[in-house]
């Protein structure tokens, strides 16, 4: 997914390139969050076992970012039911990965419009 986010002329921050042995990953975490406009995220049945995903979901949350996330593998009746709640999803900031092309699409759009010069 970085890749595609990438082609669109976005940086893209992923915890398993960005974040080396050593560094501190609340640290690295809100590095990769603080300059970014929006968040990427894929929502699959690991991702959603892992804290840092919802942390991360937080720290967007509370910095008003966009948030979308691209479902792979589950539902958002699955994630209500089995973790007790959708906390900053919505289904108008899901989508699911087949239909994640039309996003990039708008994400290149968002990244033209908000460069310099």
């Amino acid at each position: 997914m970085a890749g595609l986010v990438e082609r669109a002329g976005a940086k893209a921050f992923a915890d398993i390139f960005d974040i080396k042995k050593g560094d501190r990953i609340e640290a690295r975490v809100r590095q990769g969050l603080d300059p970014s406009a929006e968040r990427v995220a894929p929502l699959t049945p690991r991702s959603m076992d892992r804290n840092w995903v919802w942390a991360e979901m937080a720290g967007a949350w509370m910095r008003q970012k966009r948030d979308i996330g691209v479902l792979h593998g589950l539902t958002l009746g699955k994630i209500e039911r089995d973790r007790g709640g959708l906390a900053s999803l919505a289904p108008t900031n899901i989508l699911a990965l087949d239909a994640f092309d039309g996003d990039i699409e708008e994400l290149k759009e968002r990244v033209i419009a908000n460069s310099p010069g």
